[in-house]
C-alpha cells in the first residue's frame, strides 16, 4: 500500500443548492419537523437535557454534529470541517453557524468555507478537491439520518483498500442501481473525472465508472439513514422507510 493514498482526509458539508424543490433553504430546516422519535432519541439529549433544544436545531447543524463527533476518532483526517456553498451564502451561514456556540455549546467543531461557483455538484466537488488537494468525505446538508457508522464503514473501506484507482467509496441501490453522490468518499483520483463531466456535461451519477468505485448495497436501516429531503412531501415518507 503507497502511503500517499491514504495520507489526508478532509470532510466537506454541502450546502450550495439552492432548494428550488423544497422553496426554503434546506439547510436550516428545523429538526422539530421530523418524527418525534428522532428528538425523542438525540444523542445530543445527554447534554442539552431538552428536547425544545433538539427541536430547534437544523439539519445544516446535524450534519456538522455527526462530523464533530467522528473527528477525534480519527487522527488522519483535518480536525475541522468545510462548508461548500455559494459566495452570497457564505456571510448567512458564518453567522448561523455562529449561532450554534450558543443554542448547543461544543456541538460543531471548527469550520472553513470553500465557494461553490454554482455549476452544480460536479463543480462543488472539484472546486473541494482543488482547494484541498486531499481526500474528502462529503455528506449533504439534507440527510439528517447519516449515522457515524454510514461513514465509518465507508472509510474503512478506504482504508484497506491500496487500490489508487479507485476514486469513490459509496453506497449504492441495489434496485436501481443508483449510486449515492453526496454520501460518499472520493479520493483526489476523482477530480480529473468530475472535470471531464463538466466539461461534457455528464450527469453527476454517472461521473465515477464502475472500475472505479467501490459500492456497498443499501440492506437494513440504510434506506432511512440515507435518505435526502429534497421536497416537502419527503419528510411524510420517511416513517415508510423502516
Amino acid at each position: 500500500m503507497k502511503e500517499c493514498v491514504h495520507k489526508k482526509l478532509a470532510f466537506v458539508v454541502l450546502a450550495g443548492g439552492k432548494s428550488l424543490r423544497m422553496g426554503q433553504d434546506k439547510a436550516v430546516m428545523k429538526l422539530g419537523l421530523l418524527p418525534e422519535p428522532f428528538c425523542r432519541k438525540h444523542d445530543y439529549l445527554a447534554r442539552c437535557k431538552d428536547i425544545a433544544v433538539i427541536q430547534n436545531l437544523d439539519f445544516l447543524w446535524q450534519s456538522l454534529w455527526t462530523v464533530t463527533k467522528l473527528l477525534p476518532r480519527l487522527p488522519f483526517a483535518e480536525q475541522k470541517m468545510y462548508l461548500s456553498c455559494r459566495a452570497d451564502q457564505k456571510e448567512f451561514y458564518q453567522e448561523h453557524i455562529a449561532l450554534y456556540q450558543e443554542i448547543a455549546p461544543d456541538s460543531v467543531a471548527p469550520v472553513d468555507y470553500i465557494l461553490d461557483e454554482g455549476n452544480g455538484v460536479c463543480g462543488a466537488l472539484t472546486a473541494c478537491l482543488e482547494y484541498l488537494q486531499k481526500n474528502i468525505f462529503c455528506l449533504p446538508c439534507d440527510a439528517p439520518f447519516v449515522t457515524e457508522k454510514n461513514v465509518l464503514t465507508l472509510i474503512d473501506l478506504w482504508q484497506k483498500s491500496g487500490n489508487e484507482n479507485i476514486f469513490q467509496y459509496t453506497y449504492v441501490d441495489p434496485v436501481n442501481g443508483r449510486k449515492e453522490t453526496l454520501i460518499s468518499l472520493y479520493t483526489t483520483g476523482a477530480k480529473t473525472a468530475f472535470y471531464e463531466a463538466m466539461t461534457k456535461k455528464i450527469r453527476v451519477q454517472n461521473t465515477i465508472s464502475e472500475k472505479h468505485c467501490v459500492t456497498v448495497p443499501f440492506s437494513g436501516n440504510l434506506r432511512k439513514e440515507l435518505f435526502n429531503i429534497n421536497i416537502n412531501s419527503d419528510i411524510q415518507l420517511i416513517d415508510t422507510l423502516g
